[in-house]
């Protein structure tokens, strides 16, 4: 069972002000408003399989942290093929949601983010468009819809390093970690860790070369 709470919708907010859908996220988390939103984004907290209610949340959390000076995009309006930013916390059963954390002056552009546990993102991190990041393997592989299935879930946290660099469309899987400084490539999909200051690319996405700082 799915439960999900709904704190801003990018189809039902989309008439709010960019500072109305500042004053709504800062209802619901710890608010820096130093942060600039150009359209509405879709935050939501989901609880799966849980006792079908969901936690009052009506009180500041830490469950998203975006620090200052981070621009969160969610037009139709960058140059390249786009759509709302999406932040998505969940909690398995009644355990503890998923934590989502950007650091300063980060660039968000339809960006999809999925946390059961943990995504730490770093400072002056820039999203191409369309990227997606997910800390959880959402389903098991095999003998889906068995009452266990939420057990056997993969879930390993996800970090991005300071000043990092993802191109349009690269999908970030569970348990990665990229360095500081690195560049991922348009399209890649990250299923393993990338070192400090280096051009990583591909399906999956490998170290092409060294950046020299």
């Amino acid at each position: 069972m799915y439960i999900s709470k709904r704190i801003l919708c990018s189809k039902n907010d989309s008439k709010l002000t960019d500072i109305q859908v500042m004053e709504r996220y800062a209802q619901y988390f710890n608010a820096n408003f130093w942060v600039s939103f150009s359209g509405c984004p879709s935050i939501t907290m989901t609880q799966v399989n849980g006792s079908g209610v969901i936690p009052n949340l009506d009180i500041k959390t830490n469950t998203i942290d975006i620090d200052f000076g981070c621009y969160i995009e969610s037009t139709e309006l960058p140059a390249f093929p786009s759509g709302p930013t999406k932040l998505t916390c969940v909690a398995l059963r009644d355990e503890k949601f998923g934590r989502i954390r950007i650091g300063k002056k980060c660039v968000l552009q339809g960006t999809s983010i999925c946390s059961y546990n943990l995504v730490d993102i770093g400072d002056r991190v820039i999203f191409g468009p369309n990227v997606v990041i997910m800390d959880c393997s959402g389903h098991a592989i095999e003998r889906r819809g068995d009452s266990d299935e939420w057990e056997r879930l993969k879930i390993s946290p996800v970090y991005i390093g300071d000043d990092a660099w993802l191109g349009y469309g690269v999908i970030v899987l569970p348990g990665v970690s990229i360095g500081k400084r690195s560049v991922i490539g348009a399209g890649s999909v990250v299923s393993k860790d990338i070192p400090d200051d280096c051009v990583a690319v591909g399906n999956p996405c490998i170290v092409k070369r060294l950046l020299i700082q």
